[in-house]
């Protein structure tokens, strides 16, 4: 069996074991309280990353939702420029997929 390894007060006086027994009161004391207080602190980061984040996707729907207008209106009016003219728009595609196909050949022959 093990023995403990503790530390061993006999060989001091009483007033030196009484000063071991506050000090070490004291240090607990003081360990108690820095723990409550970073509790403290933590709750209230978590508080205030929780609003942080709350007003962050808030700020995305409200953009995200100023996008999709802007986006939609582009699309009607490109929709409308299509059935005016579909002559540039083919082209565009045309033009696009040659791109395409320059771009995947020249990647087929690195490999």
């Amino acid at each position: 069996m093990a023995r403990s390894r503790g530390f061993d007060l006999s060989h001091f006086t009483d007033d030196a074991q009484d000063r071991f027994g506050r000090q070490f009161s004291s240090l607990a004391r003081d360990a108690s309280h820095l723990s409550d207080a970073l509790s403290r602190y933590s709750a209230g980061a978590r508080h205030d990353v929780g609003h942080f984040a709350h007003d962050l996707a808030d700020g995305a729907m409200h953009q995200g939702a100023v996008a999709a207008r802007v986006l939609g209106k582009q699309a009607w009016k490109a929709g409308k420029a299509v059935r005016r003219d579909p002559a540039p728009t083919m082209a565009a595609l045309v033009g696009i997929a040659c791109l395409v196909t320059l771009v995947m050949a020249s990647g087929a022959r690195r490999h």
